[in-house]
């Protein structure tokens, strides 16, 4: 008798446990008056429930009577833009890494969302890659080395053939680890948590992959020099906004090394090498902890 693979709606705990993660993503969600805004005439409970079939669907499991193909009807008339939905898959993925949800589980849930965009935001586009688990970083769900090649080739030709800008931002974590540097799980909970600010600050348009632990690549897509200069200053302050509990409740520092294409720079290799050296100055030359190649 043929067996079916268990969804992750059943692995992370069935129903007590996507009643959780609900809750979580509802509390985040009303804290944000962006996205509150476009629901302040639905009943609460109407919301939550929406909310829970969404994201049961998300984990494989919809609900009784839960149907995509109706979710225009429900979500064109309020309007919602693609800044919009992007902050809610961002919430989702800060919800699912506090829950411990497995990176590539956690890829699978947001592609799974991320594939009804086109239904919930009026005239954006249908997802068009496929999910792939080896391009996947098993801890935080982001990319990882093999997506941050892949991302790169793909860029350094546009640059090479329509002169495309393109950058690269490469970081590690720097203050704040004194007390987790003898306990490799609490520097994973740490790249896990910063997985989750990144992803709310990163734009969408660009590539967030962790190759490496401890270490974050952001493809820099359609951006020059001064414009990741820009980039990099608003993600390192947004990092230090936050008080991560995996570092004891301390601030941590966020050195980053960037590099852009140009006459010298034109391949992945020679622009990971020179955001690379970047990032070493960054986090070596004390106060200054954003170096440009």
């Amino acid at each position: 008798m043929h067996e079916t693979s268990p969804t992750l709606f059943d692995k992370y705990g069935g129903v007590p446990a996507v009643r959780e993660l609900v809750r979580r993503f509802h509390e985040r969600f009303l804290a944000k008056p962006t996205l509150r805004r476009y629901f302040d005439n639905v009943d609460s409970q109407k919301l939550i429930e929406h909310q829970a079939g969404m994201i049961a669907y998300a984990l494989e499991k919809p609900m009784a009577g839960f149907d995509p193909q109706q979710m225009p009807a429900h979500h064109y008339p309020h309007s919602i833009t693609l800044s919009a939905f992007e902050q809610v898959i961002n919430i989702l993925r800060q919800v699912l890494l506090e829950a411990n949800v497995e990176g590539r589980d956690i890829a699978r849930i947001i592609h799974r969302m991320d594939s009804q965009r086109h239904r919930i935001v009026r005239d954006a586009p249908p997802l068009s890659n496929v999910y792939d688990p080896e391009l996947v970083d098993t801890l935080t769900g982001l990319g990882n080395r093999a997506a941050l090649q892949a991302a790169l080739q793909q860029e350094c030709a546009n640059y090479l053939q329509n002169g495309r800008a393109l950058s690269l931002a490469l970081m590690r974590p720097t203050a704040g680890l004194h007390a987790l540097t003898r306990d490799p799980r609490a520097l994973q909970l740490l790249d896990r948590h910063l997985a989750g600010t990144l992803g709310h600050t990163v734009r969408e348009a660009d590539v967030l992959c962790r190759p490496e632990d401890g270490l974050f690549a952001l493809v820099l897509r359609a951006t020059d020099a001064a414009k990741a200069m820009q980039a990099a200053k608003r993600i390192q302050a947004a990092v230090a906004r936050e008080r991560l509990a995996a570092a004891s409740n301390v601030g941590v520092e966020l050195a980053a090394g960037l590099a852009s294409a140009g006459d010298m720079v034109t391949s992945p290799a020679q622009l990971v090498a020179a955001a690379d050296a970047a990032l070493q100055r960054a986090i070596t030359g004390g106060v200054q902890k954003i170096v440009a190649a």
